[in-house]
């Protein structure tokens, strides 16, 4: 009797899966390799989560408290200004195994909170693609292993940062909002916004950019392409967006309290010797946004700055190839407003997101490739179209590049990374980490497969 062919769901299901197994892998490979504590903000998130459980809301400036044999030694803790939602994670486990004397594995423990994370942010890149791009599932499959082999998201994802939480509820707001231009304003839509926005508001202040454009986007939608205005969508979008706001308005007047602005940076921390604002230069914007060199700090994370040429091959190949792919389809697409609302929206949180790096560096603010990493579904999405391109040849593509990205993340690991700091080096676990990087191997090829498997079906 003939095989059953695997259908389209199956497929998507298995590229899921492979993605995941692929994200965890690259992230531990990093996790194991870096020396603990080897880059003072780690010190300083882990620190914070400390805090957290013993009761203490820190601000920025206050003293640390964590005990610390390895790594870097901070003169205060300078995470105050964030919210407090990735280190409640973080505090049920970092708290008790730290207080219990076991430093290491408090430390990395937390790397697999990190780590975890992350894997979530390649499901929620990969269902946000989705919904762009509904009748496309390859896209969506390569967007979730560009994302997983990301030497940006995934390096972060072996350290404790609390950026890729931040990335994850961004994500699923962006998501959350096409589906409401495809379904309308129904009541289980717009309960997720608002735990998304909640989420995103309580992890990071760019919350704010995410919610307003995807709120907008959603009003101006409802308002102007419909048969008739739907006042009570609106309505409850903005009952959705005040409630977000109302959760985590308390810790914003808190930081304008104690520093006169939202964010709660201390402009009494420039200068001061061991703050992160020691250095600050101020500059004028347009010099900073046509600098080349602050392009390269936001554009190239670590695991590219020695394979610069290949990196660019990399990256901007697949999103130019992809801004093109993408301009097409909405060039042919113009009477739809879902697809029109959508490009528009990805346009404006890229133009918004990269305008406030540019003025934050200009006011002497670093530089870094961490803080574009917001932006991850609308590259991921860019490059997944541009590999993707012509569906024929999606699955050979995608393997070749995924090939390229492994090898990068390979050699990357391939010495233990160095570590800075003024106390011993911690422990690395180099063979378990070429372990990991076996399994990440084995995802990555499997993932590609999947690609295959469905650019050939669709092609029949």
């Amino acid at each position: 009797m003939p095989t059953a062919r695997p259908t389209a769901p199956q497929l998507w299901t298995a590229g899921l899966i492979a993605n995941l197994i692929t994200c965890a892998g690259v992230c531990a490979g990093y996790a194991l390799s870096s020396p603990l504590y080897g880059t003072k903000d780690e010190v300083a998130h882990v620190d914070h989560a400390y805090q957290l459980w013993h009761g203490t809301l820190i601000s920025i400036g206050d003293p640390m408290r964590m005990p610390q044999i390895w790594g870097y030694t901070l003169p205060f803790d300078w995470t105050g200004q964030h919210p407090p939602l990735f280190y409640l994670l973080l505090a049920p486990v970092v708290g008790p195994l730290t207080d219990a004397g076991h430093l290491l594995t408090a430390g990395m423990a937390a790397r697999g909170i990190s780590a975890v994370i992350t894997c979530l942010v390649v499901a929620a890149v990969m269902w946000t693609t989705r919904q762009i791009v509904p009748g496309r599932p390859e896209v969506s499959i390569t967007a979730g292993l560009v994302t997983a082999l990301s030497p940006a998201l995934t390096r972060l994802g072996g350290v404790v940062f609390n950026d890729n939480l931040f990335v994850l509820w961004a994500t699923l707001l962006v998501g959350q909002t096409v589906w409401l231009l495809r379904n309308g304003p129904r009541t289980r839509g717009l309960v997720l916004f608002g735990l998304y926005a909640a989420a995103a508001l309580g992890t990071r202040l760019p919350g704010v950019v995410f919610i307003g454009l995807c709120a907008t986007t959603l009003g101006l939608v409802w308002l102007f392409t419909g048969p008739r205005r739907d006042w009570a969508g609106i309505l409850r979008l903005s009952i959705a967006v005040l409630f977000a706001v109302a959760v985590n308005a308390w810790f914003y007047i808190r930081n304008f309290r104690d520093t006169g602005n939202w964010s709660g940076m201390q402009t009494d921390l420039v200068g001061k010797p061991g703050s992160p604002l020691q250095e600050r230069e101020v500059r004028p914007v347009l010099e900073v946004a046509t600098d080349p060199d602050i392009w390269r700090q936001l554009l190239i994370p670590p695991a590219l700055q020695e394979r610069v040429v290949l990196g660019a091959v990399l990256t901007l190949v697949p999103l130019v190839v992809g801004l093109v792919v993408g301009l097409r389809a909405i060039s042919r697409s113009r009477r739809e407003p879902v697809r029109m609302a959508t490009a528009l929206l990805l346009l404006a949180l890229t133009a918004v997101i990269v305008a406030i790096q540019l003025r934050y560096a200009a006011g002497g603010g670093g530089a870094y490739w961490r803080y574009l990493i917001p932006l991850t579904v609308v590259t991921s999405l860019l490059s997944a179209l541009g590999l993707t391109a012509v569906p024929r040849l999606a699955g050979p593509v995608v393997a070749v590049w995924a090939a390229a990205a492994y090898a990068v993340f390979a050699a990357h690991i391939a010495p233990p990374n160095p570590s800075g700091g003024d106390l011993a080096t911690a422990p690395v676990f180099q063979s378990v980490a070429w372990a990991a990087a076996g399994v990440a191997g084995i995802g990555a090829v499997v993932a590609a497969a999947t690609v295959l498997l469905v650019a050939v079906a669709r092609s029949r």
